[in-house]
């Protein structure tokens, strides 16, 4: 094969250079300025309202960042010392650091083919002291929700959505963060529908916990002066909350590109790579937030990719609990989980990638298993 010219594909282009997005986020910081209220305030209730009736939730608090969003949540459901919480290996390292700061204990349950925890494992794992399900919507996937809530209702157990990676991605008309008890989103600039620096949201079915959440993001105040219980500030502020309601407007259309782009990697890679399945009609059961490909050789395909001048990426090369901080606990038998994260790797999907980036990429792979 014969390959043009190496050409640079970035794994994120967070640079706002469509006129029409940058004059509204433009006026909405305008806004913000004129009335002065730079912390919580009209912007930040408007959001969580908005956010909160996408989700079809009744409650949506919004919060610093998704680590804390996921963290409140759980805290704010009463997860605490002594409880088991069940959840993935597979994720980014905040989910796990959100149990072990509530205190609680992880028990790990294995993945599927499409990375997400493998329902069929989940009543298996259950124990007297287990609490709750954390789910985590790996890679914009959502998980199997059905099964997973039918198993929690049978058992009593709490479900939590750490859905920081899967904003928009539905199932049975039901969208990610609007299935559990409470959810977590991330809105940092990488995710799918993002602000312009760090901000979470949490979604919540319970007025109770709501009225915690808001309490805890306060330093664990009430009436912002009277301290009820010790947290931490994870306070938003309004002119995220301002730039995100203006991203919402944008996101259906982020979302179909990105969408098309996936759709165009599984029909150049099939056969290649392992890709997720991705629909030839728009199928939201996935927000593509990570292209993620499992591959043999990984390692020297991802040198090879960015010697082609592609930003490819492992995310992420440990799991959860291989971490060195968690050295000390015991380890799971995760052996799909241990076998997927040595060959997954995640190639640049984002929106503003064109067809000719697509092609590059896959000729790019195609070369280096082909030729």
């Amino acid at each position: 094969m014969t390959m043009q010219k190496t050409m640079r594909v970035r794994s994120a282009d967070l640079s706002v250079d469509d006129p029409e997005l940058r004059r509204q986020l433009m006026a909405a910081v305008s806004r913000v300025f004129d009335h002065g209220m730079m912390l919580l305030g009209p912007e930040v209730d408007a959001f969580e309202q908005r956010f909160a009736e996408f989700c079809a939730m009744p409650y949506g608090v919004a919060v610093a960042s998704g680590t804390s969003a996921v963290y409140l949540a759980l805290k704010a459901l009463g997860i605490g010392a002594g409880d088991e919480v069940i959840t993935t290996p597979m994720s980014w390292i905040a989910s796990l650091n959100a149990v072990h700061q509530c205190g609680a204990s992880p028990v790990f349950v294995d993945v599927g083919d499409d990375l997400n925890m493998d329902a069929d494992l989940i009543e298996a794992a259950i124990t007297p002291r287990s609490k709750a399900v954390l789910v985590v919507h790996y890679t914009g996937r959502l998980c199997d929700m059905p099964r997973i809530k039918a198993i929690a209702r049978r058992h009593g157990l709490l479900v939590i959505e750490d859905a920081s990676q899967a904003y928009g991605a539905r199932m049975d008309g039901r969208v990610a963060g609007g299935w559990g008890d409470a959810a977590g989103f991330s809105l940092n600039p990488m995710k799918v529908l993002h602000g312009y620096g760090e901000a979470g949201m949490v979604t919540l079915r319970r007025e109770e916990a709501r009225d915690r959440v808001v309490s805890l993001r306060y330093l664990g105040t009430i009436n912002k002066e009277t301290c009820v219980e010790v947290e931490l500030n994870h306070k938003p502020d309004a002119l995220q909350a301002a730039l995100l309601c203006v991203s919402m407007d944008w996101f259906e259309g982020w979302g179909l590109k990105r969408h098309a782009n996936a759709l165009r990697y599984a029909q150049r890679l099939s056969g290649l790579v392992g890709c997720p399945v991705v629909p030839d009609r728009q199928d939201w059961r996935s927000v593509y937030f990570d292209f993620t490909v499992v591959a043999e050789r990984r390692d020297a395909l991802l040198r090879h990719l960015q010697t082609r001048g592609v930003e490819a990426k492992i995310k992420h090369p440990l799991l959860m609990p291989d971490q060195p901080a968690y050295a000390h606990l015991p380890r799971p038998r995760v052996p799909r989980a241990h076998h997927l994260v040595h060959r997954i790797i995640t190639l640049p999907v984002h929106e503003k990638l064109t067809e000719d980036q697509i092609d590059y990429v896959s000729d790019c792979i195609e070369e280096f298993y082909r030729g």
